[in-house]
Parts: structure tokens; sequence; C-alpha cells
């Protein structure tokens, strides 16, 4: 790890909760390996000036991240006043320098750098994720996905070919428009459009701690579905071995989907659309006496045409299918039938509905990135930066939940990646 070069007084552990930013930067430089990139940037550097070292430059930028800054020159702004800041991320105020933080310049550079070294950085991010598989037994066990718009605030390429060319343009990021269905006061369905320009964050995070194990960053338009499933790809054969659901919305539906959770080994809980096309509620599964809806509830006709809600009975794991009975009648439905309406853990069980809730834990992750850690409101411009800012902060939030764990603490780690309420 980039040395910490002073240790200022441990808060009691019953107030982990309420600790400040300068001891939530600990945590994290606490709980990162680094190690490998310093040396690498520093062989980068050589012998060429050293006027503020790579390891210093490192902590800093980790420190911007807690501290929750929008831009450098308000983080330097922080560290003029906060002498404390300063001493901890190895800035030496009695040597004969012009200033008292580095200028914004040498940040700029050591932001290109690290881009440069992309792979190093995005090292330290799986090792922390390996770091927490190891340390917590139940982590990874249950998964939530999602992906989360990343507006750009940057000039539009200009639309006239012949308007003078300007650097300062978003070339990286693209238009993409999401269209949401609700039921409005008056009882009936509405819909509604949204146009983002910018990028896109595609995450996968540990439901029990909030905490990111896998993500992606692609332009705004890029397909979730295949985001996903190239997420699902990468999965090392412990992530996979360990994972038994995973979570998603009503975007990731459709069969291919579904069909690419099932090839790892894992039960996918997908929220459902209405895709029938044909106007039907029902549909008649096979020759037998029982329907189903597009939401996977199952009924009994009877003789007279009256349908009756058939009991769910469980799942037959050894011929994959699920149980339903109504009285004296029975019915197995095999999930290989419509695999969008049948589930391993049925739709309409209290177990789909229940695991279903946690799915608002990558809700509340993406909510901590664009509140604490500055995307509601960046000035972020490339998708080169994008993706470096991305992985930055959720080093900074997996490392911190890491120097927590150090500290023999492993409850509620997602209260220290957020910033601390003001007084």
């Amino acid at each position: 790890m980039a040395r910490i070069i002073t240790q200022i007084k441990l808060f009691d552990y019953e107030e982990i909760e309420i600790l400040g930013d300068l001891e939530r930067l600990q945590m994290a430089l606490e709980g990162m390996d680094d190690e490998t990139l310093m040396r690498k940037l520093e062989k980068r550097r050589g012998k060429g000036r050293d006027d503020y070292p790579i390891r210093v430059m490192w902590n800093l930028i980790v420190a911007m991240k807690v501290f929750g800054h929008r831009t450098v020159a308000s983080f330097r702004r922080e560290l003029m006043r906060n002498a404390q800041l300063r001493k901890i991320c190895g800035l030496d105020d009695s040597a004969n320098k012009k200033h008292l933080a580095p200028p914004e310049r040498v940040f700029t550079r050591f932001f290109k750098l690290l881009a440069e070294e992309q792979e190093a950085v995005d090292r330290i991010f799986a090792t922390e994720v390996e770091v927490l598989y190891d340390l917590l037994p139940e982590f990874g066990e249950k998964l939530a996905g999602d992906g989360k718009y990343l507006d750009s605030f940057a000039k539009r390429p200009a639309k006239k070919t012949g308007k003078k060319k300007d650097d300062r343009t978003e070339k990286d990021a693209a238009y993409s428009t999401k269209e949401y269905t609700y039921v409005g006061n008056d009882g009936k369905a509405h819909s509604k459009k949204e146009t983002h320009f910018g990028f896109k964050a595609h995450i996968i995070c540990d439901v029990g701690t909030e905490l990111p194990i896998a993500f992606n960053v692609t332009a705004a338009n890029y397909d979730e579905k295949k985001a996903m499933k190239e997420l699902l790809e990468v999965f090392t054969q412990e992530q996979i071995t360990r994972a038994n659901v995973l979570l998603l919305d009503r975007g990731y539906d459709s069969t291919d989907m579904i069909q690419a959770v099932k090839q790892q080994d894992i039960i996918p809980i997908v929220d459902i659309r209405n895709c029938w096309k044909d106007g039907e509620t029902t549909k008649q599964y096979k020759d037998t006496d029982f329907v189903y809806n597009y939401k996977g509830d199952v009924y009994y006709v009877d003789n007279a045409g009256v349908s009756h809600k058939a009991h769910y009975d469980g799942y037959d794991k050894q011929k994959k299918c699920l149980r339903y009975s109504y009285r004296d009648q029975s019915c197995k439905i095999k999930i290989s039938y419509d695999e969008r309406v049948f589930l391993p853990i049925a739709r309409n069980s209290m177990k789909y509905a229940r695991l279903y809730k946690g799915r608002t834990s990558v809700e509340r992750l993406n909510g901590r990135l664009d509140r604490d850690f500055a995307f509601e409101d960046h000035c972020i411009r490339g998708m080169k930066k994008m993706k470096l800012m991305v992985t930055l902060s959720l080093i900074v939030m997996n490392g911190m939940a890491v120097g927590k764990i150090k500290r023999g603490i492993c409850s509620n780690l997602a209260a220290i990646t957020r910033l601390p309420k003001a007084a």
C-alpha cells in the first residue's frame, strides 16, 4: 500500500459509523493492495523530477475520492486549509516549496498516467474483491446487477460539419433513450421517455454488503443485457461457485439473459414485462387443465370453465419443474417450457418476493456513486477518464470496507462508504 506518513488517533469502534473523513481515508489506504501499481509508476518516472512523489499523488487521489470532491480545484482548497490531511497524504509543509498542495497541472498529468495504466488499476479492484471473498464467508452468494447512466455535461459534438472543430467537446459519449411505464393517479398505464447523453456503468454487487464485485463502463447506448452477460463471462471460478442468485430488474427481461445466468449455475431472479402481443391474458400449459399468465400465476380450469388459482408446491430440482396443485389435481411445469415466465424460484412464491427486495442494494450503491462520489454533477470528459474515475471510486469503496474488516468490524460495511452527514 502507498505508505501513510502519520497515524492519527483512532476513534472508538462503537462510533465507527460517525467517523470523519480522515479516519475513512486511513481505512481506504489500509484496505487496498496498491504496491504493484506504485512500483510500476515509479519505474516509469525513473530519475525524473520528483517534486511530488508517486505515492503522495496516489494518496491525494484516494483522499479526493474519500472526501467527495467534484473537482481538483475544490480538493486543493481542502488541502490548503487541512494540515492534517496534507500530513496523512505525505505532503511535507516544512519543505521549501512554492505550493502547499500540488498545482492542478500535476493532478492532470497524474490522472493521465493512471489512465495509461488502467489494467494495473483494475487489478487493485480485483484484488480487493478477492480479499472480500476470503474475509466474508457469505460474500457473493446473493448478487444484484444494474446499469447506471453517467450523464455528460460537456459540450456535444457540433451537428454542422462545417463548424469549427472544438477539442473541448465530448467525443466518446452517446445518446440513449429509456422509456418508463407507470400507473398514474387515474389508474391507467402511462409511459415517459428520458434521453441521456454520456456513459453507462454496469455493476454487479453483493446484496448483503452493497459492495461491488464486477463492473464495466460503456457508452450510454450500449446494450445493458449484453454488458451484463459480459460481466458474468469473466467471473472467476470462486465467484461462480459461491453465487446462488442474481437479481435483475425488468430491463434485463429476456430469454437469452436468463439462459446466460443459468449457464453459470446461478438462479436468475428477473422481473418480467408483459410481452404477450396477442391480447391473451392466460395461456394453456401443454394439453393440461392448467393455464398461466405472464407473471407466472398458475390456475386450474374446471369443467365449467372457471379458473381457480393453483397452489405452488415447490421446485423439483431433479426434473427441473415447478409443482402446482388444486385440490386433487396436480401439474408439473417444466421451466424450459417458457423460460421467461417459469424460473427455478417461482415468480408467485414468497421466496421470490423476499429475494427480489434485495435488488435495491445495487440501487443504493448507484446512489452513493452519485451523491458521495460526485457523479451526479461531474466534469469528466472522455471514455478513458470516465472509466478511470469509476474504477477509482469503486476501489475506494471496497478499500474502506476491507480496512474496516481488518480492524475487526464486519457489519454494516456500506455505512463506511458514505460521506458523513453534515452536523
